[in-house]
């Protein structure tokens, strides 16, 4: 992902700097909640975006910025929540807010980023966008109620797909999707390309050696468990050809040759 993140560093510098500012106050929580908001993170919503958008020669607006901001707090605020239903000891190399402190603190952690969220998006003061957030943190938390109550039992290879849907392809979608609105893109398209990379995102990070570990810990059933690595990969070539699709019919760039190869690295 380093690869294609310094031809949009700027705008990815300016959504960091959101992050860093978000607490006027200060204590140990918070102190710990900035450092884990600031931490390891690829920005890989914000940078599909971002890439998405230059690729067909879209200026990147301060309400760009504010929408990309919000969706990756709220995407931090679910990995808090996430680290509590997993019981998670350990989260991008350092201690999780709930193994550190307690698994009240965490939710309580993950609920007030989600504030800060809903300030940037009414800051962009269009009603669609803020109605699209607000579908996905629902889609987010069904999807993470029902991955809960079918640990440890076999499902079809559809219920995973729209677990994976509502968990993580949501968000990127609804990101796309507003960006796209803001833009003057064609938000279908968009949405469909961000609802694309999300799903691949997930199966391949389902595929990855720490994932698979804990996944068995909890019981959580994924791709490679149902339909096994051969119609894994076939599922994820399908999204790969349906994301260079979308990609052809756009101007000749850097910015879409780094899509393609982001999309092909998965």
């Amino acid at each position: 992902m380093e690869n294609f993140r310094f031809l949009v560093e700027d705008d990815i510098n300016k959504i960091e700097k959101h992050l860093g500012g978000l607490f006027n106050i200060t204590n140990d929580v918070l102190n710990d909640l900035n450092v884990f908001l600031m931490g390891n993170s690829k920005r890989i919503r914000s940078l599909i975006a971002l890439l998405y958008l230059k690729a067909n020669e879209k200026n990147i607006s301060e309400s760009v910025i504010n929408i990309l901001s919000a969706g990756e707090i709220i995407h931090n605020a679910s990995l808090l929540h996430d680290d509590v239903i997993d019981n998670a000891e350990y989260r991008r190399g350092s201690v999780t807010i709930s193994n550190k402190f307690n698994s009240e603190i965490s939710v309580l952690s993950g609920d007030f980023l989600l504030s800060y969220a809903v300030n940037y998006l009414i800051g962009v003061e269009h009603k669609d966008i803020l109605n699209l957030f607000i579908n996905a943190t629902r889609l987010m938390s069904e999807a993470e109620i029902e991955q809960y109550i079918k640990r440890n039992n076999d499902i079809k290879i559809q219920e995973y797909l729209q677990i994976i849907y509502g968990k993580t392809a949501s968000l990127f979608e609804t990101i796309l999707m507003s960006c796209a609105i803001i833009t003057n893109l064609d938000v279908e398209k968009a949405g469909e390309f961000g609802k694309l990379f999300g799903l691949l995102f997930q199966i391949n990070n389902d595929m990855s050696e720490d994932s698979i570990k804990n996944d068995k810990i909890n019981g959580v059933k994924t791709s490679v468990d149902i339909a096994g690595i051969e119609k894994t990969n076939d599922l994820k070539d399908n999204y790969k050809e349906k994301m260079r699709a979308i990609l052809e019919k756009m101007p000749d760039n850097d910015y879409k040759m780094a899509l393609k190869d982001l999309v092909n690295s998965l």
